[in-house]
């Protein structure tokens, strides 16, 4: 069921730009060849999905690939006269479905930490399956460019600063504040999470547009009336813990005698024989294998008297699991190495920044004014046409 009134704008045509997500079967053209971004819901991933990423990066790709914010895997460098056979791969290994306008519905971000949170209100995992499922195989029509959900434990992982058209909130006594784009407060409450995600999203795929537009459109009361959110009793939703600095290193797990471990590669980014290795850690310590939305690998569940050996062993491939690193206060693009856009190279740059260790409070850099993929919170330098960071 569409509106009658009052018209709404198409979206625009998808270009060479930032304002669109790439996928498997839609890939994107860079500075550096073709990017398949692999969706990876909630970031729950096996070692052995992990595997066959990184033998389609090896193989196909330039054997580099990112993490992104939303706790995805791209695979960088494809050259146009093997990209069928790139995305046919990745489909047969089930990285990704056949339908790229499916595959769109899997942007699903969760507390890359559930199941093993100390201090979530719930195990947010079926609910992010259950959700997938049913706009996978349950929504007519293509999604919106950039359109994503998430589904918040509140637990140890904050999530409040991910873009996200709808936002589900778990609270102490089972329901779920619901959240749009556009609104700060929650709009209401519900029993249903599942439900609500699914009506919101067939109503932006109907209309075309992101949940902030049909805020300003439609109005708070309309949104929360379609999305069957209870204003009556919006229950209050968990309290997360504050977070000072990236999460890194040992963290807390639900159980005294596990432990989660959480490590990243500098600037978000690995080789495929990193990536391997990985997968074989994983394997080893028998973990959870989670991609997290800080760009870094969650080893979860993990006995606490293997936390330390794991540690070494990440260290040992080049992996920050340390906060007090200077390398964990860097972010940065991907830069001239794989950008047409960028006016200087951010990984020369993001390593000149380690050696003087001076980046206080976190620094990202930016090679051209789009800032693509600045995080909230920390110093943005940016590239101005000579390559220099202002």
């Amino acid at each position: 069921m569409t509106m009658s009134e009052p018209a709404l704008e198409p979206r625009p045509a998808r270009g060479l730009t930032r304002g669109w997500c790439p996928g498997v079967l839609d890939p994107m053209e860079t500075g550096d060849g073709w990017l398949l971004r692999i969706r990876v819901p909630g970031g729950l991933v096996t070692s052995s999905a992990l595997a066959s990423v990184a033998a389609l990066a090896g193989e196909f790709g330039s054997g580099i690939v990112d993490i992104t914010s939303r706790a995805n895997l791209q695979i960088r460098g494809v050259a146009a006269h093997r990209l069928d056979l790139a995305t046919a791969a990745a489909v047969e290994a089930g990285l990704a479905g056949a339908d790229p306008g499916r595959e769109a519905f899997r942007a699903v971000v969760a507390n890359p930490l559930t199941g093993h949170d100390q201090a979530a209100a719930c195990d947010s995992r079926p609910v992010v399956a259950a959700l997938v499922a049913r706009l996978v195989d349950g929504i007519a029509g293509n999604a919106p460019s950039k359109f994503g959900i998430v589904v918040d434990d509140c637990g140890s992982w904050p999530l409040d600063g991910l873009d996200a058209d709808v936002a589900l909130r778990a609270t102490r006594d089972g329901s779920w504040q619901i959240c749009v784009r556009g609104t700060r407060a929650p709009i209401g409450s519900t029993d249903d999470p599942v439900g609500s995600a699914v009506a919101a999203t067939q109503w932006c795929v109907d209309e075309q547009i992101r949940m902030d537009q049909l805020v300003t459109i439609t109005g708070i009361a309309t949104v929360a009336a379609r999305l069957a959110a209870s204003t009556a009793h919006v229950t209050r939703a968990a309290t997360p813990p504050l977070v000072a600095g990236r999460i890194l290193g040992m963290v807390p797990h639900a159980h005294a005698q596990r432990v989660n471990v959480v490590a990243a590669p500098f600037l978000g980014r690995v080789t495929h024989q990193v990536l391997i290795a990985l997968a074989g850690l994983a394997a080893t310590h028998a973990a959870d294998l989670r991609l997290t939305p800080d760009h870094s690998f969650a080893f979860c569940g993990l006995p606490s008297s293997a936390a330390q050996q794991l540690m070494t062993e990440l260290g040992d491939l080049g992996l920050v699991v340390d906060r007090d690193d200077p390398k964990a206060a860097i972010s940065a693009c991907v830069g001239s190495a794989g950008c047409w856009w960028a006016h200087a190279d951010t990984g020369i740059a993001a390593a000149e920044l380690v050696a003087t260790d001076s980046t206080p409070g976190g620094v990202h850099l930016s090679a051209c004014a789009k800032q693509c993929g600045a995080p909230s919170g920390v110093r943005q330098l940016v590239a101005d046409e000579s390559g220099t960071f202002r």
